[in-house]
């Protein structure tokens, strides 16, 4: 691998920086002296790093003051089971979710004062004390409660739980100092349980059971058996404090430093002390604790946070080791305050570290940014991995090895800045500072060589497989050494060429960046050329990178502005920023033994799993799973865009990156990753003036429709990386995305049950299983009510109804109207016949009889007239008939005496027996109804004596109050349906006949003919025409239609 440098950042004399003859000659007399001075050089470099530059390189720090509101003066942190953090400030209790700050409401308000301590217990409860009142207060169920008051007079600063559920709280009381609060009841410990007078600084629980306390002058322990505190040790020291490793091991703080009293689980004594770490001197509002991973951590009340990793129970080897094993952080790297309270680990392994002015996170990086290395080369730090595992890295003035697992050690102080790096094929390094060349190998540098014969800046280098040495200069061209020669290569080719990026492949050819179009072989030079297989810009460089044999199935790698592509088969293949955004303007390239693939781009580091990266490259269109690491991560800065080679990795699997800020490592086998996935909560829904907190199920107001939810998702780790979606089931059919937001607004629901659901995904993917839910019932006004609706539809059906009813009548009264009228018509034409025709016939009767009787008695010509006048008397008597048919009776007709009269005229053979039957009420029939029906029933009467063969027969009359319906029905041998199909026989009218009377009347005749037999005449009227009076509805109708009764 090679490194290279695009310019120098000092001015040149004469076009040339230290390139003259002069300084080769200075260089090659004065290089022993220069070696000789390098390892005091070293030294004094490694000893005057400011102990604040190594401060929590491991990781990522972020934080929260007041312009991001959060709380001033945070006494104490801890975290729900429900995932927020619980914080006690002097501003008041709040929970915190990663992005907002909640402020918890206290019954009775600000006359308890702050809350000073802040606990969580293995049931979930959160316990609080304040420092006015002195009244503890537990939140559970979604409600801080108030608990009745307590002892305690003063105020409370500590609080622990004992592994039998029992709450112990350490006050600032002289006398009775510790409380403990057992099944209900509070027991005060002081004087008379072994505590001296005096306050004691802290206090911690052993897993068994046992309560620590620091005082003034001795360290005591419970005696359980005798539920009485003795001396443990004695101490000379104002304030001290104790912390429980993951071990169990009780260690103590103090005046003196950091070390431990105790062996594992509480017991026993600790290993020989050698020295005790040099933390600072503990102060009221410092604390110390030890996070899970066995780190400890300080806080101060003037100097940040302290941390040791991994404290050794032995104590440090020295003095000096005691002093540089304590990192410190500080308002300088970022801090809110250096006024420090308590630390705390939350479930994903982040510690938070309340302070004066806000909260600050520390979270374990998977970019460890190296603090040795902060001398920043101008055009970013020259990588180089060597094939012994090191990795050379080229500041500017300063070059380190990193041998695989140490520390960067410096081995060159060129005092210049470097521009190219490359191994040679027996080992040395080959370091290129302007343009001479020094030669580095076995721990010191062995020679140089000449002179590069140019004053261009040097760009890249490779070495051949015949170990010649090559180097680029863009518009300077190339050159090879051979035989410790140089030699201008190619000479001038056009205008286009200006080499920049070498790489050697396994085989030793060299392939150089020959144009902004084209890729070229500069060993052997008839191997020809290569597009560039994507577009980009002169003077834009790219990336060459050929991976180690066996990892890849591509020989070639070549990265740019808009991603890579890779040579297999002689084919390129091609993974673009439009599959994966963050390969943009991509300057390194490195594939592992196991076959990831890393990308170093202006975005940060991508990195693409084996099977992943090499379905993607073959399958044109396939997005596949990345990882992003940025300064999320740790990575304070991104990849330097002038480097062509960002990243390399060493033998002992750490990827190296050169940064804008300096270089840092990723261990690919440590990367930090969050297990955890997200809890989520529903804060509030908003409806109205009206607020449910922390709801389950709701019920909103009657013509609440509008509502506004606030949730909370619950990943601290990287809570700007969480991926939330929302459903309202019932309402929406898919999932939306709520980006940034943790609201969800819905207007107009309708009434009903909906319930939202919540889920999300931490910033690593891993996704909550049930997430988040709330039951809301939007209740109906009156109007959305299902009575309203019910109602509704009876108002409908009844005004249906009504309308159908009128019609109705409206057709029954135009019925009875044209009956009416007919009737006076019949009338009429009666009186003009009696009064004219029957009238003129009798008084040209009486002329003839007058006649006749002057006539001789037997004579033929009075004969022939009493002929006559016996022919006229019986046309006036059927005359008379026929005008009392057409009038109507004074008295009422009967249905049942005119249907047997119908019978009787049917002359039926005596064999059938026919029964009238009626149904109801009888009415009185309307005359000309009667007179249509019973010409129906004669017909019907007719049919059955002449065609059925019945033996009996049934009139059934059906007096109705809508309707009149008159069956007629026989047991003969009926009437075939093709028949009843087409209305009846051919050249027949009886069955049309009926139909027709039955429409004159308004009414409906049916004639069916069951698969049994006999043949059923059916007609229906409607009562209003049937009958001779109107029926009188019994119903508040009557009031509305009064129907008169003629």
């Amino acid at each position: 691998m090679v490194g290279r440098v695009a310019g120098t950042a000092t001015p040149r004399k004469g076009g040339r920086l230290f390139g003259s003859v002069t300084f080769g000659r200075l260089l090659r007399r004065f290089a022993p002296l220069l070696l000789s001075f390098a390892p005091a050089t070293f030294a004094q470099v490694a000893t005057e790093i400011e102990p604040t530059s190594y401060a929590f390189a491991a990781y990522t720090h972020q934080k929260w003051g007041r312009e991001r509101d959060a709380p001033k003066q945070i006494f104490s942190v801890t975290q729900g089971r429900d995932g927020f953090l619980w914080l006690a400030t002097g501003q008041g209790l709040y929970r915190f979710d990663g992005v907002r700050f909640e402020r918890v409401a206290v019954p009775g308000g600000a006359a308890h004062g702050a809350p000073t301590v802040v606990l969580v217990t293995r049931a979930g409860d959160i316990w609080t004390n304040f420092s006015d009142s002195h009244r503890f207060a537990v939140y559970r169920g979604g409600r801080l409660e108030l608990l009745p008051p307590s002892p305690a007079t003063h105020r409370v600063s500590i609080m622990r739980e004992g592994p039998d559920g029992s709450i112990w709280a350490l006050s600032d009381a002289e006398d009775e100092p510790l409380l403990r609060f057992k099944a209900g009841r509070w027991q005060v410990y002081g004087r008379f349980h072994g505590i001296p007078t005096g306050n004691p600084f802290d206090m911690v629980v052993s897993a068994n059971g046992v309560v620590w306390l620091t005082h003034a002058e001795m360290i005591l322990r419970l005696d359980k058996a005798h539920d009485r505190f003795v001396r443990f040790a004695s101490r000379n020291a104002t304030i001290s404090r104790l912390s429980i490793d993951p071990a169990g091991r009780i260690w103590l703080s103090d005046q003196l430093g950091t070390h431990p009293i105790t062996g594992p689980d509480g017991n026993g004594r600790p290993p020989r002390l050698r020295v005790p770490y040099a933390t600072d001197k503990p102060q009221i509002r410092g604390f110390t604790m030890f996070d899970r991973a066995g780190n400890f951590w300080m806080t101060t009340e003037y100097r940040g946070v302290q941390r040791i990793a991994h404290p050794d129970p032995r104590g440090a080897a020295s003095q000096a080791g005691a002093r540089a094993a304590i990192e410190r952080f500080t308002t300088q790297n970022g801090l809110t305050s250096n006024i420090t309270q308590k630390a705390f680990q939350d479930l994903e392994g982040n510690i938070w570290v309340g302070t004066e002015k806000g909260v600050d996170r520390f979270r374990a990086a998977s970019v460890v940014t190296e603090p040795r290395l902060d001398d920043t080369h101008v055009f970013g730090d020259l990588l180089l991995a060597a094939r012994d595992g090191s990795v050379f890295i080229a500041q500017a003035k300063i070059i380190y090895r990193v041998a695989p697992g140490r520390r960067p050690e410096p081995i060159l102080n060129a005092g210049i800045l470097p521009s190219t790096m490359c191994e040679a094929p027996g080992g040395g390094i080959w370091i290129t500072l302007n343009n001479e060349v020094v030669v580095w190998r076995g721990g010191r540098v062995v020679g140089r060589k000449p002179e590069v014969p140019t004053h261009i800046t040097l760009y890249d280098c490779a070495f051949d497989a015949n170990g010649n040495y090559w180097i680029s200069a863009a518009r300077g061209g190339l050159f090879r050494l051979r035989r410790n020669r140089w030699e201008r290569m190619f000479g001038n080719t056009g205008p286009d060429f200006r080499p920049r990026s070498m790489v050697a492949d396994v085989t030793g050819r060299v392939l150089a960046q020959w144009s902004y179009r084209t890729l070229r072989y500069a060993s052997p030079p008839n191997l020809g050329e290569l597009p560039i297989p994507f577009g980009i810009h002169d003077p834009e460089p790219v990336t060459l990178y050929v991976p180690p044999s066996g990892v890849s199935e591509a020989g070639l790698y070549v990265g740019g502005l808009l991603g890579v592509a890779r040579l297999v088969g002689g084919k390129w293949q091609w993974l673009g920023k439009d599959r994966v955004p963050g390969l943009v303007n991509v300057n390194g390239i490195v594939v592992t033994k196991d076959g990831d693939h890393w990308f170093a781009g202006s975005e940060g580091i991508v990195r693409i799993g084996a099977s992943e990266a090499n379905a993607a490259f073959q399958t044109p269109g396939r997005r596949p799973a990345v990882e992003l690491l940025n300064e999320d991560s740790g990575l304070g800065s991104m990849p330097h865009d002038h480097s062509r080679h960002a990243i390399v990795q060493g033998g002992d699997g750490r990827i190296w990156i050169a940064t804008q800020a300096g270089s840092a490592w990723i261990d690919p086998a440590r990367l930090t990753r969050n297990p955890f996935p997200p809890k989520l909560s529903i804060r509030a829904v908003r409806a109205g003036q009206k607020i449910y907190h922390n709801p389950r199920h709701i019920r909103l107001e009657p013509g609440q429709s509008d509502i506004e939810i606030d949730f909370a998702v619950l990943s601290l780790s990287n809570p700007d990386r969480t991926a939330a979606r929302y459903r309202m089931e019932g309402q929406d059919e898919r999932w939306t995305p709520s980006g940034h937001r943790r609201e969800a607004f819905y207007t107009n629901l309708r009434p009903g049950t909906y319930v939202f659901r919540v889920v999300a995904a931490n910033e690593d993917g891993v996704e909550s299983a049930d997430g988040a839910s709330v039951t809301i019932k939007v209740v109906p006004t009156f109007v959305q009510s299902i009575w309203f609706f019910v109602l509704l539809a009876i108002a409908a059906v009844l005004i249906v109804w009504l309308l159908l009813r009128l019609r109705a009548a409206q057709v029954a009264s135009q019925m009875r109207a044209r009956l009416e009228q007919r009737l006076l018509e019949r009338e009429t034409i009666a009186r003009d016949l009696h009064d004219t025709l029957l009238q003129g016939v009798q008084g040209f009767a009486f002329r003839v009889q007058a006649v006749a009787n002057r006539l001789a008695a037997g004579s033929e010509e009075r004969k022939a007239l009493e002929q006559t006048l016996d022919r006229a008397d019986e046309l006036v008597s059927k005359g008379r008939e026929s005008v009392r048919d057409l009038r109507v009776g004074d008295g009422p007709i009967e249905l049942r005496r005119t249907l047997l009269d119908v019978v009787d005229e049917a002359l039926l053979d005596d064999a059938i027996d026919v029964q009238i039957i009626e149904l109801g009420t009888p009415e009185t029939m309307h005359p000309l109804a009667l007179k249509e029906i019973t010409a129906i029933v004669g017909e019907a009467l007719f049919n059955i004596g002449r065609h059925a063969g019945a033996k009996e027969v049934e009139l059934v009359a059906s007096y109705g109050r809508r309707t009149f319906r008159l069956r007629v029905q026989d047991n003969g041998r009926g009437i075939p349906h093709e028949m009843l199909g087409i209305g009846g026989r051919e050249g027949h009218f009886g069955l049309v006949g009926m139909r027709e009377r039955a429409r004159v009347i308004g009414g409906r005749l049916d004639v069916r003919s069951p698969e049994g037999g006999g043949t059923e005449v059916v007609l229906d009227v409607p009562s209003g025409v049937a009958y001779d009076r109107l029926v009188r509805r019994h119903s508040w109708l009557s009031g509305v239609w009064p129907r008169s009764e003629n």
